[in-house]
């Protein structure tokens, strides 16, 4: 869903942005479904030992299924935004380049979750760091007095909201002790 969104800064076709509120209901079934599977394990000890979970581990899918959940509800929220936005090859070509750099932060932090891989959880946070930085300087480029520009920031601080919830994603990964 980011993806097809944030390739709609670049294209003339915005048609994709219309398909979003439906893809996060699916989404949101997903979620529940999730959700009632999680409290089954948690009622039912021997579901939760076959899966190999402990209360930790449930806790931490609960949490992070209602990331996706909410990150879903971003991405629709900017869809709609950028549906709004008036073209402006310039700096929509900027926030996509800096929107490319949350898929990496994306895929590091759910792949670190499911890997339960610190050291590619902290690579997703120090990302997410780095990532901060650039969309903060972006911001501070745009010009206030320029048509759009409560549009644009607005896009922005909707990435930050979405890029937080990969972070809080890499955050679930456990630590390793020695």
């Amino acid at each position: 869903m980011f993806r097809d969104t944030t390739s709609c800064l670049v294209s003339d076709d915005r048609s994709v942005l219309d398909t979003m509120p439906s893809r996060d209901d699916e989404i949101d079934r997903q979620y529940f479904l999730l959700v009632r599977l999680i409290r089954s394990a948690m009622v039912a000890k021997k579901l939760a030992t076959a899966l190999n979970l402990g209360n930790i581990d449930i806790l931490d899918y609960r949490v992070a299924a209602n990331l996706l959940e909410t990150a879903g509800d971003i991405i629709t929220d900017l869809a709609h935004s950028i549906s709004e936005l008036p073209i402006s090859k310039s700096d929509t070509k900027k926030l996509y380049d800096v929107a490319k750099e949350i898929e990496n932060v994306h895929e590091k932090s759910i792949t670190s979750f499911i890997e339960n891989n610190r050291k590619l959880a902290i690579e997703a946070i120090t990302l997410h760091r780095n990532y901060q930085k650039k969309i903060h300087s972006v911001g501070s480029s745009i010009d206030p007095k320029k048509q759009g520009s409560i549009q644009l920031l607005n896009l922005i601080f909707t990435f930050e909201k979405l890029s937080r919830c990969w972070a809080d994603v890499a955050d679930l990964v456990k630590p390793v002790y020695t």
